[in-house]
């Protein structure tokens, strides 16, 4: 996966590239606005940390799939 960041001062240029980057798929190309990115990074920096600082309860995949057996179940009847 590469990231490009893009400073586009023409709003006709920024339109033509929009229009062009449209043609691709979503797995192909991801356009993620700046906020976005911004406000992404912001909260998977939070996560990390309480990851780092043993905030976070972490499950392995038999943990979390006991867990959702359990979940399921109350809502079943």
């Amino acid at each position: 996966m590469e990231n490009l960041h893009l400073k586009i001062n023409d709003r006709q240029a920024y339109k033509d590239l929009m229009q062009f980057l449209e043609k691709y798929s979503k797995q192909e190309l991801e356009i993620i606005s700046v906020t976005d990115f911004k406000k992404q990074k912001e909260e998977l920096d939070k996560e990390l940390e309480a990851i780092d600082n043993g905030d976070s309860d972490l499950m392995d995949i038999d943990e979390y799939d006991s867990y959702l057996e359990k979940v399921i179940n109350e809502y079943e009847d």
